[in-house]
């Protein structure tokens, strides 16, 4: 249990990094628009993939101290990274489809 609390924690600071600088919101607002419009949640897979292998590239050499520095560059934790801002997007979303 502890494990899975550490492993979404340093998803989420992944996340906060992406929307400090700047990726995350190609991520949050295709899914916006497409839990609005109320297309298929599934269409956001591609982005979520561009975007992943991109930040992995990107943070290739990053380094500091601590793990986030060095999971920034594996593309399967970008990848979980990516689906967190998108289901977030898309709630967001969806909320703002049902209430209009």
């Amino acid at each position: 249990m502890l494990l899975a609390v550490r492993a979404f924690w340093l998803v989420l600071q992944a996340a906060f990094a992406h929307l400090y600088s700047g990726l995350a919101y190609p991520v949050l607002i295709v899914a916006g628009i497409i839990g609005w419009r109320g297309w298929r949640p599934w269409w956001i897979l591609p982005v979520i993939v561009v975007e992943a292998v991109y930040a992995s590239d990107l943070f290739a050499h990053a380094s500091g101290s601590g793990k986030l520095p060095g999971a920034m560059s594996n593309v399967f934790f970008q990848l979980g990274a990516f689906t967190l801002l998108a289901l977030i997007g898309f709630a967001i979303g969806w909320t703002i489809r049902r209430r209009v």
